[in-house]
């Protein structure tokens, strides 16, 4: 193997499958999540987590689990509406994540627990200018998935400054 190739034991190799769940409550404002650990470490996220590979879990099966062990809402798959497919290159040398974005139709009545992976709040749309989230959550998911109405975006950040957007129309 060359000097230049990764290992393939280096996270550079790695590949992870993930979601991502954008819940909100009555109001139309969206919860996020303040991280206590890396990635995205002291930023606002989605709720979200690694899909459970060696047991076969599905991207939904994986949305309904976090949901539950996360914000403590029991959810199907009706209740999920797949919104973007993001494929990230080597994200803060984690490896390389293929993540399904969802958007929950079910509204929260309130302010779930805190958990050890951060601190939840609710944000108005007009606050998500001011708060510190990953780049590509603001400039993309935010901007084009909750903006939009019915449709699927796939998006593809390549470790460079652009990102690619592909959309499909649902309907």
């Amino acid at each position: 193997m060359s000097a230049t190739q990764p290992s393939p034991e280096s996270n550079h190799s790695r590949f992870r499958i993930g979601t991502l769940l954008y819940f909100s409550d009555a109001a139309g404002r969206l919860l996020l999540i303040r991280r206590k650990r890396p990635p995205n470490l002291g930023l606002w996220c989605a709720v979200g987590g690694k899909l459970e590979m060696p047991t076969g879990e599905s991207p939904y099966e994986c949305a309904i689990r976090e949901a539950a062990e996360e914000v403590g809402v029991a959810l199907d798959a009706s209740d999920l509406a797949l919104r973007c497919i993001l494929s990230e290159k080597d994200y803060e040398s984690t490896g390389h994540w293929l993540m399904f974005v969802f958007q929950v139709k079910v509204c929260l009545r309130g302010l779930p627990p805190q958990i050890e992976e951060g601190d939840f709040c609710f944000f108005d749309r007009g606050e998500l200018e001011r708060i510190e989230m990953p780049a590509l959550d603001r400039a993309v998911l935010l901007e084009r998935i909750l903006a939009e109405g019915e449709s699927l975006h796939f998006l593809r950040s390549d470790g460079v400054a652009s990102t690619l957007v592909e959309e499909s129309r649902i309907g």
